[in-house]
């Protein structure tokens, strides 16, 4: 009887042991439905800064969510959409600490253009993504290509990492 018990006890303990691995390797992968609170970067109303708009997102890839997150555009009145109408993300990679970001032809063919507006679409869309812990980095594509710009103004031929200075110093 007693040899039975044990045995049950190790089993029971096994199926644990398995179970929390196999949770731990898929909760890291787009299986599982996740949802967290984010910092998204808008626009300022003079389109000269960004400022952060918190929001919870969830979805099965929450790089891909926080984008579409900015694509829909900020609910606060005296913030403004940074990436263009009928933009879409067509993927999000992830390789170390690099995003990679598809976007479809919209965000050149749609956007306002000006090198402000290009700074402001760009670093709203690599500030968001890079508070991630786990991303330092965002590369661009357009309908799967590497581009060197949005509208001529800004190298995107390389990843780019964040930056603060183009957050609204008065906030």
């Amino acid at each position: 009887m007693k040899n039975r018990i044990f045995k049950f006890i190790i089993m029971l303990i096994i199926l644990i042991a398995v179970l929390g691995v196999v949770y731990y390797f898929i909760a890291g992968t787009n299986l599982v439905v996740k949802e967290e609170s984010v910092d998204l970067y808008f626009s300022t109303k003079d389109a000269m800064y960004l400022e952060i708009e918190s929001r919870t997102i969830k979805g099965r890839n929450l790089y891909k969510e926080a984008v579409n997150a900015l694509i829909e555009g900020p609910t606060a009145p005296d913030l403004s959409k940074t990436i263009p109408e009928g933009t879409k993300v067509l993927n999000v990679s992830r390789n170390n600490d690099k995003i990679q970001i598809d976007f479809s032809k919209e965000i050149i063919e749609n956007h306002w253009g000006g090198s402000t507006g290009e700074r402001i679409t760009v670093y709203s869309i690599v500030n968001t993504l890079a508070q991630f812990d786990e991303v330092g980095e965002v590369k661009f594509l357009i309908d799967g290509e590497e581009v060197d710009t949005l509208v001529g103004h800004m190298d995107l031929s390389r990843p780019l990492k964040p930056s603060q200075q183009i957050i609204n110093p008065k906030k």
